[in-house]
C-alpha cells in the first residue's frame, strides 16, 4: 500500500496520518509509505517512483483555492488511472459536480462528521483498497531489484522502457509511468519478451501491433510509435514477422 495525504492544515494532516496509521495497525495492513504534503508537485514527483498503485486522501480547498484538490486529482489521473481517490473536505457541496472532473473518486469524507463516523469511513476506504490490491495480484510480474530501485508491475501492462536521463529509465505502462535508476543493458536481460529496437528503447513484444517499414517505427496496440534504429531494423522486422 502507498498512501498520499494532501492537506495544508498541519493539525488536520497529522490527525489524518494518525488515523490511517491506527487503522493499518488494527487490521495489520502493511504500507510502503504515508506521504503527507500540501504541495501537489510532491505527489506527482513521488508518484512516478511508487511500486504499488496508491490511495489518495485529498483535501479540496488548499491555501484558499476552493477546487485545488479536484484539479490535483485530474493531474494524478494523467499518471495513475487505477489509484483510489478519496476527497476529505468541508466542501461536501462539491460532491455533485466532481463527476465533471472525471477523476472517478471513491467517496467524500466530511471533516465535520463525528470522529467515530470519520474513522469508519477511513477504515472502509483502506479495507476496500487492501481487498482490491489482493484480488488484483498478477501471476506475471516484471520485477527490477537493484541497489537503487525496486519495481514490480504486471508485465502485460508494460508498453516500453526508455532512457529518461543519465542512468535513469522510464517504464511506460498502459496506465502509469515509473521512473527508476538502471540501464537498458541491465533490463533487457530480465525478460526475453523485451525487444531492443533502438539505443534508447526496449519494447514489450506483447504490445506490438505492426512494424512501419517506411517510418522505421513500431506501432503499439495503444497507437504509440516507437522508433527503430537502422542498425536493428532488419532484426526487429524479422522478429515482428515471426511473432505474428
Amino acid at each position: 500500500m502507498s498512501i498520499f495525504i494532501f492537506e495544508d492544515d498541519v493539525i488536520q494532516a497529522q490527525h489524518m496520518k494518525r488515523l490511517v496509521e491506527e487503522i493499518c495497525e488494527r487490521h495489520q495492513l502493511v504500507y510502503d509509505f504515508i506521504e503527507v504534503t500540501s504541495k501537489s508537485e510532491c505527489i506527482i514527483e513521488k508518484l512516478s517512483h511508487t511500486t504499488y498503485v496508491p490511495i489518495y486522501f485529498l483535501d479540496i480547498e488548499i491555501k484558499g483555492e476552493e477546487r485545488k484538490g479536484l484539479q490535483v486529482a485530474q493531474s494524478i489521473r494523467k499518471y495513475d488511472t487505477q489509484g483510489i481517490i478519496v476527497f476529505v473536505t468541508t466542501h461536501s457541496e462539491f460532491a455533485p459536480i466532481s463527476y465533471q472532473y472525471m477523476v472517478s473518486a471513491l467517496t467524500f469524507i466530511d471533516k465535520g462528521l463525528p470522529y467515530e463516523e470519520r474513522y469508519r469511513m477511513f477504515e472502509q476506504c483502506l479495507l476496500h483498497y487492501e481487498a482490491r490490491n489482493q484480488s488484483e495480484v498478477p501471476a506475471d510480474d516484471f520485477i527490477v531489484e537493484n541497489m537503487n530501485a525496486t519495481v514490480r508491475i504486471p508485465f502485460p501492462s508494460i508498453e516500453y522502457i526508455t532512457t529518461d536521463e543519465p542512468h535513469r529509465l522510464a517504464l511506460v505502462s498502459k496506465d502509469r509511468i515509473i521512473h527508476f535508476y538502471g540501464t537498458l543493458k541491465e533490463i533487457e536481460t530480465l525478460d526475453e519478451r523485451l525487444l531492443r529496437c533502438h539505443q534508447s528503447y526496449l519494447v514489450n513484444k506483447m504490445q506490438i501491433l505492426a512494424y512501419d517499414t517506411l517510418e522505421k517505427a513500431l506501432i503499439l496496440k495503444s497507437g504509440k510509435q516507437i522508433p527503430v534504429s537502422r542498425r536493428l531494423a532488419n532484426k526487429v522486422r524479422r522478429i515482428v514477422k515471426d511473432e505474428r
